[in-house]
């Protein structure tokens, strides 16, 4: 018996491939649809993390020993024996006790000047300030002289300072060589007078020309008696 027409090409052995494969397909096509259908079981909750709890324990605190000899106060005493009490001695009848205050005593008190010593409490160990050297009394003839004293005869008096001349109100600004009469003459600036004059000459009576060089001239003031050098002025601004 034929399954397949005549008019169909191909051999039975191919067509037994094709219909494998197609079983196959058909397989493959079922379990997909399965697993697609399965729904995928539910993830548990995870619970969060908890931080550990830290429970403190009370401890007694011991306080430490103090260490190093203990100081001794002015009653022989240690210090860490002092232990002040507001408790009243026995026998002490409390109803005799005064409570009023004495206004006058605390006036009196605000009154007392406070006074200390030159020693800082915050500086441990300063030494106090020295006193001061004493001051020999001066000897009658005698006079100090860099911190000592020594006869008033022996030190001479200091040189009387010599007061400074006014400067010459002159300018010298140029000279000319003369082949007759004086052999060089000068140009002075006299305020706005020109003035030429050569050696020996004087200035309104008071200047003296001494010598005239070719860049200064030695001029003296005939009532200081001080000479003064005039240098040569270059160029003269109106």
């Amino acid at each position: 018996m034929k399954l397949l027409p005549d008019n169909i090409g191909g051999n039975p052995k191919q067509y037994t491939v094709l219909g494998v494969l197609a079983i196959a397909l058909v397989f493959v096509y079922r379990m997909y649809n399965a697993q697609v259908a399965t729904p995928a079981p539910p993830v548990p909750p995870v619970a969060p993390l908890r931080r550990p709890t830290v429970v403190a324990r009370q401890q007694t605190v011991v306080p430490e020993a103090p260490s190093g000899p203990k100081l001794e106060t002015r009653s022989g005493h240690r210090a860490d024996d002092f232990r002040p009490s507001l408790k009243l001695p026995d026998g002490v009848d409390v109803t005799k006790i005064d409570p009023t205050l004495k206004l006058e005593l605390l006036a009196r008190l605000q009154k007392i000047p406070l006074e200390g010593g030159s020693r800082s409490v915050f500086d441990y160990g300063a030494p106090p300030v020295p006193p001061p050297p004493p001051v020999a009394p001066i000897k009658p003839g005698m006079i100090v002289v860099n911190g000592q004293q020594v006869p008033a005869g022996s030190v001479a008096p200091p040189a009387p300072v010599k007061p400074q001349a006014p400067p010459i109100p002159l300018k010298f600004y140029g000279y000319a060589n003369r082949l007759s009469g004086a052999a060089r003459q000068a140009f002075f600036l006299d305020g706005d007078d020109i003035q030429i004059k050569g050696e020996n000459d004087v200035i309104r009576g008071r200047y003296k020309i001494i010598r005239i060089g070719i860049n200064s001239a030695v001029v003296e003031d005939l009532q200081t008696h001080d000479q003064q050098t005039l240098p040569l002025v270059a160029e003269l601004t109106s």
